[in-house]
């Protein structure tokens, strides 16, 4: 019969006893490994216990006579040329030629549009035409619009010449008083009535013109308009007083008008051309408008013709310039070899090693073996099975295999930090049409690799502990997504821990080597930089890399959540493509709510509901913590069940909500660059914390 991972009656005990029965050399050893020998923390599986445990990948040589680290020789590490190589497919493929082409062609045009534009000034074709045009213009512009404003002006002018001292003749109470007082003066006739005689008195002179005129009393009847003539000759009279006081004869030295009755009874009056400034004041403001308002039509107007000749030039000049872009693109692209395309890349990862952790981040190997796990607390193989929701609001036991790490403590234990981990590595760019053939004798290349193309690196880690990582395996549950339902699903917590308390670090510290991450890329000196490509063509000895160079992780604490049992990292596919996801959280209160986090608001409170359940994983703490047994009253070991991440580099406290901060001071520590003069640049601290993936999807094209 065929059993399925999600059926009930797939018991964990049947699953255990199988991977026993796999992995166990002899029935002793099944026989030590019963349930009665296995940590009740872990559960059932296949225990494991690293005692003096060290490895390196040495290159065989007809003249070693064991490991380069016994024989007391200068540099040991010279001979860490055993690799591990991540090989090159996929060499002249057919369906790679269209793409070549498509590449090729698209960086030629890139790079001939570029450098056109720039031999035939492009880019300055636009403004500079935009300008000229535009000057020359506005200039014509403001010409034409302005030709009329003298016209206009004049003409305000004469209005306002008339309707000014209209306006004083209507409303000005002197002028009123005055036109009154005149008016009167000829009704009653030049001669104040006559007094019976024939012969006319003398006119009241008072600097305006001099009329005589009879009283109008002698004209009842208006047939000699008398009174018609009274009313013109003190309206002109009027009208010249108002030049004399506030017009253009102002400053005229009149001693009739000084000397009359009139003007002494004004007091305190002095004589101004009041009408002749207005009248000069509304010209000029005309004049000022009507050129502001032609230049603003000379600008626009200007501008438009400018646009319109830049746009058609640069236009013109573009079209031109496509034609020979896209003739050198082709030519280029027609020429070009698609073997000669750097598209594959070629890895040798050198000189693995595991070892005991020492003070030194410039050795990649201590030679020393550490001990990772104890009876109590072992690496494990298991099955088990959890009962979870994962796309549904539908709850299912669901059957998982798992390796775990053994469990980190809850009290802080140096001791768990004793792991070294080295390599070295060349990463090659190679040409698509490069030779596959392998020397089968040292599985590397024959050719195809360039000094010019390569990256070389060194990694080294001191302090490092993997205690609470764990993996799991399983079929994923239902879902209605084809990419989610029945597939390959993973869960994975990744610990990467070097420091329980990193709180107090300082760059003055004298130990900060031994619990830190180094990549370096310089070598010590050209001689020991290595003679070939990279040492699997040759079997040359490695490089050897400088004491000192490279960028330093101190104290650094990585603590990965990657998808969890409600929300499962999937393998999967779509058509010929591989994906890799950490599904969507489904909106289900009964799994968000298993995922999300509730936070202290830092006042006493909190941000979210108490049904919030997810929680951080940190060096700290991570997720509910596991008691040894049944009977313990202390939880003796940190949790797997965290749903967020955190990373932390150096001098770090934890806050009282298991919250993370980078401490700050002249002396913290954890991100330093050195270079290979002895210079060094501290960067201080830093920490990521509460990181949740929502939803990453990783997928590969074209397949």
């Amino acid at each position: 019969m065929t059993q399925s991972w999600n059926n009930t009656r797939f018991k964990k005990s049947c699953l255990a006893s199988l991977i026993a029965v796999l992995l166990s050399p002899s029935v002793n050893a099944l026989e030590s490994l019963s349930d009665d020998h296995l940590s009740e923390t872990t559960g059932e599986g296949v225990a494991l216990v690293l005692d003096d445990f060290k490895m390196v990948f040495q290159a065989p040589k007809d003249i070693s006579a064991g490991s380069s680290y016994t024989r007391n020789i200068e540099n040991p590490g010279q001979a860490d040329t055993g690799f591990i190589r991540i090989i090159p497919t996929g060499e002249n493929y057919q369906q790679l030629s269209g793409r070549a082409y498509d590449k090729v062609y698209k960086s030629s045009y890139d790079l001939t549009l570029m450098q056109e534009k720039v031999d035939k000034n492009y880019n300055t074709l636009y403004q500079s035409t935009y300008d000229a045009t535009y000057t020359q213009n506005y200039n014509n512009l403001k010409t034409e619009y302005t030709a009329g404003i003298p016209a206009a002006a004049t003409a305000e002018r004469t209005k306002l010449t008339t309707e000014i001292p209209q306006r004083y003749f209507e409303a000005d109470p002197i002028i009123k008083q005055y036109y009154t007082q005149r008016l009167a003066y000829y009704r009653a006739g030049t001669n104040g009535g006559f007094l019976g005689s024939d012969s006319d008195a003398d006119v009241i002179p008072d600097g305006t013109t001099e009329y005589t005129l009879r009283p109008v009393s002698e004209d009842p009847t208006g047939v000699l308009g008398y009174a018609n003539k009274a009313i013109e000759y003190a309206t002109t009279n009027a009208k010249e007083m108002i030049q004399l006081l506030y017009g253009s004869r102002a400053t005229e030295a009149n001693s009739k008008l000084i000397n009359s009755a009139f003007y002494k009874g004004l007091s305190n009056f002095t004589r101004n051309n009041g009408i002749g400034t207005e009248i000069n004041t509304a010209v000029q403001r005309l004049i000022d408008t009507s050129s502001a308002a032609a230049e603003i039509r000379a600008k626009f107007k200007a501008g438009q013709i400018a646009e319109a000749e830049a746009k058609r030039l640069t236009e013109k000049l573009y079209a031109e310039i496509l034609q020979t872009v896209e003739e050198t693109a082709r030519d280029i692209a027609k020429n070009t070899s698609v073997g000669s395309l750097r598209t594959k890349a070629d890895v040798f990862i050198y000189g693995l090693a595991l070892s005991k952790s020492d003070g030194s981040l410039s050795t990649r190997f201590s030679n020393q073996g550490f001990n990772w796990g104890t009876p109590d607390n072992p690496w494990l193989f298991r099955a088990g099975s959890e009962k979870v929701k994962q796309f549904t609001n539908v709850e299912k036991d669901l059957g998982y295999l798992a390796l775990e790490a053994p469990l980190a403590t809850v009290i802080a234990n140096n001791q768990d930090n004793n792991i070294k981990l080295g390599f070295w590595t060349d990463i090659f760019s190679r040409e698509l049409g490069s030779s596959n053939q392998v020397n089968p004798v040292t599985g590397a290349p024959t050719s195809g690799l360039d000094k010019d193309y390569r990256l070389r690196a060194q990694f080294v880690a001191n302090g490092l502990s993997l205690n609470g990582s764990q993996t799991r395996i399983f079929q994923t549950l239902p879902s209605t997504n084809k990419n989610y339902n029945e597939t390959l699903g993973i869960t994975s917590l990744v610990r990467l821990n070097t420091n329980d308390d990193p709180s107090n670090l300082s760059i003055n510290d004298n130990n900060l080597n031994s619990k830190g991450i180094r990549l370096s890329t310089a070598a010590k000196s050209d001689d020991l930089d290595g003679t070939a490509a990279t040492p699997a063509m040759d079997r040359s000895n490695a490089p050897v890399f400088h004491d000192t160079e490279g960028l330093y992780l101190y104290s650094p604490n990585i603590n990965l959540v990657l998808g969890n049992m409600h929300q499962p990292f999937i393998l999967g596919s779509e058509g010929n493509n591989i994906i890799l996801e950490i599904t969507r959280i489904p909106n289900i209160p009964d799994i968000y709510n298993k995922i999300y986090q509730r936070y202290e608001d830092g006042k006493g409170g909190y941000l979210g509901s108490e049904v919030l359940k997810g929680s951080t994983c940190n060096v700290y703490s991570c997720g509910t913590p596991i008691s040894a047994n049944a009977t313990d009253t202390v939880a003796n070991y940190q949790g797997r069940n965290a749903t967020h991440s955190s990373i932390a580099i150096g001098t770090t406290e934890r806050l009282p909500n298991n919250m993370l901060r980078a401490k700050d001071g002249a002396t913290v520590t954890g991100i330093v660059f050195k270079s290979v003069d002895g210079t060094m640049k501290n960067f201080g601290s830093a920490v990521i914390d509460g990181v949740l993936i929502q939803h990453l999807k990783i997928k590969t094209t074209g397949l």
